[in-house]
């Protein structure tokens, strides 16, 4: 068949688990506003230490168990085998998990709760005790640069229905018998018929680059489906083993581009986070707000669902990039 005829287009299922997480303060906390890159970087230096047999002072990228490393397969996720099409020449493929802070809020006292999502994707769903153990480890040694020390109190997972079900309480041995049958779910197909008219809205802000400038203006939904493909493509490619990743989307992007984006009501929003590598302040920008689509949308509502879940653009790790799709 002509690619440019085709009409179908079968996206990647992307086996995910949502995870519920709640902190809380053993005594007065000061916190930063961007808890996503707080609660990542803490994450990563609690599951390095906790699967590290190397010591901090191998680099992960040299060394010799890297492809074999829980850490590495999980935090840092180098390119070891063929990259896809959008990796080459990349040496790390996108990360496997996604914090979603539920809070901006900087000042806590004794008992106050810092809730958040945790989003596990594709293969990263069977470290999920592993995920468990980094994130007790991370809350009884503190978060923030001071080290504020918290307690995990409870974690809970989402079925494939929407329904939460509690994985894991304080004092609690519930999670061992847990572990194995959590379900990974997969975003949702959506129902026919389509419609022909949507919202996009932004709610954390979206880093999307060109010339290592930020995208303050979409003149065409061609572009964005673009690059939610990369990121969809990547994850299934890097993460979901068995999965079957088509390459071929040349006709999706050229019926992206019939669309129309009938307004952009879209604003530069910046945030601060401190880097305990590099030891310094650190300010970047994304955009917030929202853009109507109107068109035929059908084709991709898969995209745009599995967008939801996953995020779109750089970041998405801390939380950035997060979509939702309503009329």
């Amino acid at each position: 068949m002509d690619e440019l005829a085709r009409t179908d287009y079968r996206l990647p299922a992307i086996p995910y688990l949502r995870l519920s997480v709640e902190l809380r303060s053993v005594g007065q906390a000061r916190l930063g506003e961007f808890k996503g890159s707080l609660l990542r970087g803490a994450f990563g230096h609690a599951l390095r230490r906790a699967m590290c047999t190397e010591g901090p002072g191998q680099e992960c990228s040299g060394c010799e168990l890297r492809a074999g490393c829980l850490y590495t397969r999980c935090f840092e996720t180098f390119v070891e085998d063929r990259p896809g099409p959008f990796l080459k020449g990349v040496k790390e493929s996108p990360r496997p998990y996604i914090f979603e802070p539920r809070t901006s809020r900087r000042h806590f006292s004794a008992g106050d709760p810092l809730e958040f999502d945790l989003l596990l994707l594709g293969q990263a769903v069977d470290l999920q005790a592993l995920v468990l153990l980094a994130l007790e480890r991370m809350a009884r040694r503190g978060l923030g640069k001071a080290h504020h020390p918290f307690e995990l109190r409870r974690v809970s997972y989402q079925g494939p229905d929407g329904a939460w079900h509690e994985g894991y309480r304080r004092g609690s041995q519930a999670w061992a018998r847990h572990v194995p049958s959590l379900p990974a779910s997969s975003p949702p197909v959506p129902a026919q018929p389509s419609p022909e008219r949507l919202r996009l809205r932004f709610t954390t802000p979206l880093r999307l680059m060109r010339n290592r400038s930020l995208i303050q203006h979409f003149p065409h939904f061609r572009s964005l489906v673009h690059r939610m493909l990369r990121r969809t493509l990547d994850i299934a490619h890097f993460h979901v083993p068995g999965a079957v990743v088509d390459w071929s989307f040349r006709h999706l992007l050229d019926r992206a581009a019939a669309v129309t984006i009938e307004n952009q009501d879209l604003r530069v929003h910046t945030l601060y986070r401190y880097s305990n590598r590099q030891q310094r302040r650190h300010s970047f920008q994304g955009l917030v707000g929202g853009l109507t689509l109107r068109g035929d949308l059908g084709p991709f509502l898969p995209l745009l669902r599995t967008a939801e879940v996953i995020h779109v653009g750089k970041a998405a790790t801390f939380g950035l990039g997060k979509v939702e799709v309503g009329v």
